[in-house]
């Protein structure tokens, strides 16, 4: 079972781990990563032409079941996590963006990896990062098809819905002899928010297995994970610091 940070480090303090320096950490008790998007983002409207093109975090929120001719039917709705709008293909914000087709071709995926990465993100069950761009199609060049053409993808781990606010979350490498613990850096998806972390239990999904935990804490180190989840506070001799209870948690795809 997954233990928290600050008790791992209660008990290199209690073996005598006073060689350590010691790091107070005297950060807000506020969380700023709850405040959600960017203020900038905030005060688009929803019609508003974007400046320039943009690699952000999506995530498919419905099936476009419309009728009507293809492209400009069929395929997925898109949004952007953590905020309320979404740059579409067209170069207008809205709540959520058509999305025709996912393409894939960047990220040298053979053809059976690539359409299973695919179906996870229409099923709400994977994270992209790219931009939607508008491609004109040779048998309808009068109606060209929004793709959201992908930079990263990135699969959840347990399948649930994913609920809080989504993070990319790192093991800083930092070891103190009391807690909380600067032990994770968390930089929050399509805002410019960031902050530390003093622990991270990714067994609070509830669907993952104790493998898919561990290896999820090892891919901590390595590169780091996204998480979608809900802070609490962690108060100690240091003071006070964030800890992140995951919903969900998603491993890159390369």
């Amino acid at each position: 079972m997954f233990k928290s940070t600050h008790s791992r480090i209660s008990l290199l303090a209690a073996l005598g781990a006073l060689a350590l320096p010691a790091i107070a950490c005297d950060v807000p008790v506020e969380d700023p990563l709850a405040e959600g998007e960017a203020l900038a983002e905030g005060e688009l409207g929803a019609t508003t032409k974007a400046r320039g093109p943009v690699a952000d975090y999506f995530i498919a929120t419905r099936q476009d079941t419309r009728r009507c001719i293809a492209p400009l039917c069929g395929g997925h709705f898109v949004a952007r996590v953590n905020t309320s709008v979404t740059r579409c293909a067209d170069g207008t914000w809205q709540e959520e963006c058509h999305m025709f087709e996912l393409d894939l071709s960047k990220l040298g995926l053979d053809p059976s990896l690539e359409a299973k990465a695919s179906a996870a993100f229409g099923a709400g069950d994977a994270l992209v990062r790219g931009e939607l761009v508008q491609v004109e199609l040779d048998e309808l060049p009068a109606y060209p098809a929004d793709v959201l053409v992908a930079s990263e993808i990135w699969i959840g781990a347990t399948g649930n819905t994913p609920e809080g606010h989504f993070s990319r979350v790192e093991n800083t490498g930092i070891v103190c002899v009391t807690y909380p613990c600067p032990s994770f850096s968390e930089q929050s998806l399509n805002t410019n928010l960031s902050g530390t972390l003093d622990s991270i239990d990714l067994a609070a999904s509830g669907g993952a297995t104790s493998e898919q935990v561990e290896h999820g804490m090892r891919d901590l180190s390595a590169g780091g994970l996204l998480v979608a989840g809900h802070h609490a506070v962690i108060t100690g001799p240091a003071g006070s610091m964030n800890h992140l209870d995951a919903t969900e948690f998603y491993v890159r795809l390369r």
